[in-house]
């Protein structure tokens, strides 16, 4: 997972793959694997991901205004939250993928 990068994308968002998490999530890290996976599935390394912890004062641009749910994921445009369903992550990153901004 990447560390905090002050580079925005071309739409303006910290990242094309965000994954919210906290300490005491307890399903952030089967969250964070069904997203490897899907990654990996189609060729997109894991450094694609900003992780951001919410408890944490990270200042690298990511807005969690509207997070309300931990694990909470974007991909792209889509919001994913909670325990996240394998064929729904696919999917995100399908979509993501085949916009022209998408970037590692």
């Amino acid at each position: 997972m990447s560390e905090t990068q002050s580079t925005t994308t071309p739409c303006g968002k910290c990242s094309c793959i965000i994954m919210y998490k906290g300490e005491l999530c307890i399903f952030c890290d089967a969250a964070i694997e069904i997203l490897q996976d899907a990654l990996s599935n189609f060729g997109v390394p894991s450094s694609a991901i900003r992780s951001v912890d919410i408890e944490a004062a990270d200042n690298c641009g990511c807005n969690t205004d509207d997070i309300q749910m931990l694990p909470t994921i974007k991909i792209c445009d889509a919001k994913i939250t909670g325990l996240p369903d394998e064929q729904i992550v696919n999917d995100a990153v399908i979509r993501a993928i085949m916009k022209d901004c998408f970037c590692e």
